[in-house]
């Protein structure tokens, strides 16, 4: 099991970015739990754990974003884990 955390950096506040990651999640049904949110420096962080080729797929929508985003950079983590810390995934508003 894999932990990936992504920080998506450029015009993706405000755009509907965050309700995009989490649709893709649930309208593809892959089998990822975790989060998304807003940063205070304007960027998105997205903390997901699954499968490997989910993560992927998942890092593959985030690169885009829905039409409105404007992605310049994604940074991203990946780390092994041994049990989820999370039972869904959601959206936070913070």
């Amino acid at each position: 099991m894999l932990q990936m955390t992504l920080n998506i950096i450029g015009k993706v506040q405000k755009v509907g970015f965050r309700y995009s990651v989490v649709d893709y999640v649930i309208s593809h049904k892959l089998p990822i739990v975790g989060h998304v949110r807003n940063l205070p420096d304007g960027s998105v962080e997205v903390v997901a754990q699954g499968d490997i080729e989910s993560l992927k797929d998942l890092h593959r929508f985030c690169t885009k974003g829905p039409p409105c985003a404007e992605v310049r950079e994604v940074t991203q983590e990946v780390a092994h884990i041994t049990k989820l810390n999370f039972s869904a995934f959601v959206l936070l508003n913070e």
